[in-house]
């Protein structure tokens, strides 16, 4: 590869970069609506919100297929990462600068999905040690009324 860009190199997927990056744009917002909804009592509009997030998610997949990319969480990394290099450059990336910061990201989140593997089977077990903990605390208590 040189210092082309990567419409000389697929068109299909320069179009694409450009065709999808206001969906996964509006995709982020989507799930953190969701994920801020989920948190609240009250919530009346989550069904709407997880409609749209399904609806563009379904799209970039439509998208991705007709690139043969699968799965499509890969063209959503690719249109992340080319929209934060364009806004960091300021202007477009070439394809060596995207598959770097692809490969870059990819190995930042498969050690960040390591560590959260390690953080969520610790909560886990705390969790389970705890239930059982406040069930014992309950019969130590009952003993101990009953010695008293």
């Amino acid at each position: 590869m040189t210092g082309r860009t990567i419409k000389s190199h697929d068109p299909d997927l320069d179009q694409t970069i450009l065709d999808m990056s206001n969906a996964v744009h509006r995709l982020e917002n989507a799930e953190f609506a969701i994920a801020r909804l989920r948190k609240e009592e009250d919530q009346r509009g989550a069904p709407q919100v997880i409609a749209q997030a399904n609806a563009i998610r379904d799209t970039i997949a439509a998208r991705a297929a007709r690139l043969n990319l699968r799965p499509a969480w890969a063209l959503r990394l690719i249109v992340e990462r080319h929209e934060f290099l364009r806004k960091k450059h300021g202007r477009r990336p070439s394809l060596e600068q995207l598959v770097a910061a692809v490969e870059a990201a990819t190995d930042v989140l498969r050690s960040k999905a390591a560590a959260d593997d390690a953080a969520a089977f610790e909560a886990e077990f705390l969790a389970r040690q705890s239930r059982h903990i406040a069930a014992a605390g309950v019969a130590a208590g009952v003993y101990l009324r009953a010695c008293a």
